[in-house]
């Protein structure tokens, strides 16, 4: 009866901490057999409003950082616009970053459900992530209004910088304030590292 207790109080604890893993974390994918982990992080945030733009950036770089995996805002970089497709790939190369992570704010009102497991089917064009995606993304942020107030739904792409680009990994936040920075920082951000990390994307800490 103890060994059962016991069995049952363990699969409790790790039911328990899958759970709390990916909380603000829905609409989940990510590549089946994911390469050599990526070492070296270009943070791309592709938000008009110039603090939302720095506050993000700054929140995933300081989380990439801590956890041991170089990173750098793209701000830095593109202090006056956001960056496109070709500009991304070209500092991306030129300086040595294998991945980049790519935010950018989606409608609240777009459907999906809440789902922290992971899609099974891989979306369209996840092999040709500049010419793709994230050339959708950046004109949608181009075109758009800069935030005002109130809550939004952020979408988080993590892709490689090799030849046209991979998507590696994809999901989106529950709607939430993105000027509350210790919200982003604390249940995103840091959230976000460590499940890539857990998942074999990213390279773990020595």
């Amino acid at each position: 009866m103890r060994s059962l207790q016991r069995v049952l109080a363990v699969a409790l604890v790790v039911a328990s901490l899958s759970g709390c893993a990916k909380t603000s974390l829905t609409n989940l994918w990510k590549i089946a057999d994911p390469a050599t982990p990526l070492q070296s992080m270009l943070v791309v945030s592709l938000e008009r409003d110039e603090d939302l733009r720095r506050a993000w950036e700054d929140a995933l770089t300081a989380e990439f950082q801590a956890n041991g995996v170089m990173a750098r805002p793209a701000y830095s970089l593109f202090p006056a616009v956001l960056p496109d497709s070709q500009q991304v790939v070209t500092v991306s190369r030129r300086d040595g970053y294998d991945g980049v992570i790519v935010t950018h704010r989606i409608a609240t009102t777009q459907t999906g459900k809440f789902d922290s497991d992971y899609a099974q089917t891989p979306p369209g064009g996840y092999d040709d992530y500049w010419r793709g995606w994230y050339h959708t993304h950046f004109m949608q942020a181009s075109q758009s209004a800069p935030f005002d107030e109130g809550e939004a739904r952020f979408q988080v792409d993590l892709a490689n910088t090799a030849g046209r680009g991979r998507l590696l990994w994809t999901g989106s936040t529950t709607p939430l304030d993105p000027r509350d920075a210790e919200k982003v920082r604390k249940e995103v951000c840091g959230e976000l590292v460590s499940e890539l990390t857990r998942q074999g994307l990213v390279a773990k800490r020595k």
